[in-house]
């Protein structure tokens, strides 16, 4: 045993070096990041909104929520991690305060030094600048030029367009040259003891599992409650009673709904998509037939809707269908009375936006409860997160249009009856991971009616006259915080996209031809109120652009050509050189939607006596159908009307009382083999 000494061999030689690896504990893994990265992240919180002490508390959060979900961080992206959820947070907070107040030099924090006069008036001026630029121009040049971010991270990390990005940065660069002399000092962050930064995370976490564990022991508490509660209950004086827990867990539980709480419903009885062993050969195209009107298209191939084949499930992959009836109001429901939506609220991340009242169909205009709600794209219809509808001289305004775009919704509504002046709104709300975000205030108030309404990611779109003949249109931030631009007069369809927006403008002529010009507005951030004539083209004075879509592959619209002729889709493919036409004979064209290079729509034959409703999902060029040309298929079942958005698509189901909303997933381009 004397030959088993501490640091030396056995056999009398050299000491072995022995070495233990050991894993660094996770507290020292995040006290290294946080002495790291607190001078970065300090700087970007206080770029961002201009108050020391606010940049404080934004970077302890931005800590505490590091910390919460530490051991998921991959290992050399901590600091991107920890940037991602300061800018977010900033923004959440961006969204709850419509104003920004950003310090003077008296507030910047500041080294001390023999004279740092020059370095506080740079300073100064930097915050000065940053003060002026709209929200969305300060973010991004602090997020590119501040934190040397590259454009694609930037409108990664703000989700937003590249082409946005670029966009707002040349602005706002123009704007800050003006106003800075020299290049400005970087701002010293504060002091951080990342001990007690440690500690605070680490009481936050405590914080958040108690109220977990406080959360989960209450929901036990309902289970059983409504387990032992689920029968009928006698009660005294009145007699049995379901009461709410036992309901709740039927719903749970059951197959379908309890005696007394909704028809009994399923989702057996709508009209399957065909699926056969091979993906069928596309639509027939034609040549335009002589004196066949092709507008302003180039060498445009023409389509019949006669023509359409059968949707199949190579098109798509259907996801969820919800079954549904029509109450006694007329208002389409789910089994236990929540409102069933209609496709034309869809949105490209799976929502479903409606309004949820059953006062909707009332003679009077006049609704106490009306809400706007959205559904989760594997719901079951029964509606998501929601808010209320504008409340003005104390009764709630009736809703009139609805328009989303992404994870923005905007709608209309119009004053009750009996209010004086009677006037309509607009208002705008968007859902961001589950959260629903909305004002109180509407976005506008119009003593004029609204008539259309379209949205972009950072503008609204609508237009509002006295009648429908006689409109201007108008732009508006969604951020609460300009006002709003007159674009155009005379539109008769508006549509927009995230970044851009459409509209047809009717100019009447003297005889018996009308002029109509679609224009696009692409830069309503950069106060563009002009837009750019897209093409212009003649036509019948009994005739008139009804419907208009517009994507990154597509611009779309629909003409009317009277009561005693077809009307016709015109399809311009903006990357390429598929135009093409799709003849409407003796239909009606509503909800026109585009989404890459597909489109749909819903039509009806109004000279025929309880027309049914097709609906058609046109995949207008080569890239979307497969094919050298476009390619046209109709929608399952009777009734239907139809929607797409970003790579989803939705339609509604109708036979006699019962309705069905089926959700699936759209193939962007048909796959042969």
């Amino acid at each position: 045993m004397d030959d088993f000494e501490a640091g030396g061999p056995s056999d009398g030689g050299a000491p072995l070096d022995v070495r233990v690896e050991v894993s660094r504990p996770r507290d020292a893994e995040f006290t290294a990041f946080v002495r790291e990265s607190s001078a970065y992240l300090h700087r970007t919180a206080f770029l961002l909104c201009g108050d020391r002490h606010r940049a404080e508390e934004l970077v302890q959060s931005t800590f505490e929520r590091v910390y919460r979900t530490w051991a998921k961080v991959r290992p050399g992206t901590e600091t991107a991690y920890a940037r991602r959820i300061l800018v977010n947070l900033r923004i959440d907070g961006w969204r709850h305060a419509r104003r920004e107040s950003f310090p003077g030099d008296d507030k910047i924090p500041v080294a001390p030094s023999s004279d740092h006069a020059g370095h506080v008036a740079l300073r100064d001026e930097l915050v000065r600048g940053l003060a002026r630029l709209p929200v969305n121009q300060r973010r991004v040049v602090v997020l590119r030029h501040l934190l040397d971010l590259p454009e694609s991270e930037v409108a990664r990390e703000l989700g937003i367009a590249v082409g946005t990005v670029k966009a707002a940065n040349s602005r706002g660069l123009a704007r800050l040259r003006d106003l800075l002399v020299a290049q400005a000092e970087v701002i010293e962050p504060v002091e951080v003891d990342e001990r007690a930064v440690l500690d605070r995370s680490r009481a936050a976490l405590r914080r958040r599992r108690t109220g977990q564990a406080v959360g989960a022991a209450c929901v036990a508490l309902l289970v059983v409650l409504g387990v032992l509660t689920r029968g009928p209950v006698l009660l005294p004086g009145i007699g049995p009673v379901v009461l709410p827990g036992g309901e709740l867990i039927a719903r749970l539980f059951d197959g379908g709904p309890i005696d007394g709480f909704g028809p009994d419903l399923d989702p057996a009885g709508y009209t399957p998509v065909q699926c056969p062993e091979a993906l069928p050969g596309p639509a027939p195209t034609s040549a335009p037939g002589p004196g066949e009107d092709t507008g302003p298209l180039t060498d445009p191939v023409v389509v019949d809707a006669s023509d359409a084949r059968p949707l199949n499930c190579y098109d798509v992959d259907i996801e969820v269908v919800n079954p549904g009836y029509r109450d006694g109001s007329g208002l389409l429901v789910a089994p236990y009375g929540q409102p069933l939506p209609e496709p034309r609220g869809l949105s490209a991340f799976g929502q479903v936006w409606t309004f949820d009242t059953a006062e909707l169909l009332d003679d009077d205009d006049a609704t106490d409860e009306a809400t706007i709600l959205t559904d989760g794209w594997t719901g079951d219809g029964s509606g998501g997160a929601a808010t209320t509808l504008t409340w003005y001289q104390d009764s709630r305004a009736f809703p009139t249009g609805l328009a989303v775009t992404g994870e923005r919704a905007v709608w209309s509504d119009y004053a009750a009856a009996g209010t004086s002046p009677r006037a309509s709104f607009v208002s705008t709300l968007s859902l961001s991971d589950g959260t629903l975000n909305s004002w109180t205030e509407p976005l506008v108030t119009s003593q004029e009616n609204v008539w259309l309404i379209a949205t972009t990611q950072d503008h609204a779109l609508w237009t509002a006259g006295d009648t429908a003949d006689d409109t201007r249109l108008f732009a508006e931030t969604l951020d609460h915080e300009g006002t709003p631009m007159e674009l155009a007069s005379g539109v008769t369809a508006l549509a927009a996209d995230e970044d851009e927006a459409v509209a047809a403008v009717l100019a009447p002529g003297s005889g018996e031809t009308s002029t109509t010009s679609i224009q696009l507005f692409d830069d309503l951030a950069g106060g563009d109120t002009t837009g750019v004539e897209l093409m212009e083209f003649e036509h019948d004075s009994s005739s008139e652009v009804t419907q208009v879509a517009i994507s990154d592959d597509v611009i779309a619209w629909t003409v009317s050509l009277g009561a005693d002729g077809p009307g016709a889709l015109y399809v311009v493919d903006r990357a390429g050189d598929g135009d093409s036409i799709v003849r409407l004979p003796d239909a009606v064209v509503a909800d026109l939607r585009a989404a890459g290079g597909l489109l749909s729509w819903s039509s009806t034959d109004p000279g025929a006596q309880d027309s049914a409703a097709a609906s058609y999902l046109y995949r207008a060029t080569a890239s979307a159908s497969g094919y050298d040309g476009p390619d046209l298929a109709r929608f399952p079942g009777g009734s239907v009307t139809a929607s797409v958005a970003g790579a989803r698509t939705a339609w509604l189901e109708e036979t006699g009382s019962r309705v069905w909303l089926v959700k699936a997933a759209l193939a962007p381009t048909l796959e042969r083999g």
